[in-house]
């Protein structure tokens, strides 16, 4: 029965842990800063058929990592892709402000 809690405990840890992002536009500019402070430069791809960088230019942004910020036409949940994609607006504005300048 021990063994069971532990076992509990250490999925749930890894749950909170491995979490998706809450993609809550407030959230996204802070979260760009820590990770140009980091150095871990991407920028986040969003849309159906074709997904692209929202925000922008897709030459910049193909040369950097490109997690997933609602990519794939079939959805239910309208207003998740649409906190996706303004979090992801908000989010690669601010590193493409930021890689830009450094040039």
């Amino acid at each position: 029965m021990k063994i069971l809690r532990i076992l509990a405990l250490t999925v749930a840890a890894g749950l909170c842990i491995g979490a998706d992002p809450t993609w809550n536009p407030s959230d996204a500019v802070k979260e760009a800063e820590q990770d140009i402070r980091s150095g871990h430069i991407k920028f986040y791809w969003s849309g159906s058929i074709a997904s692209m960088p929202v925000g922008v230019p897709i030459e910049v942004a193909k040369k950097y990592p490109k997690p997933d910020a609602g990519n794939g036409c079939v959805t239910n949940d309208i207003p998740l892709r649409e906190r996706q994609q303004e979090y992801a607006r908000r989010y690669n504005e601010k590193v493409y402000a930021y890689i830009t300048q450094k040039r």
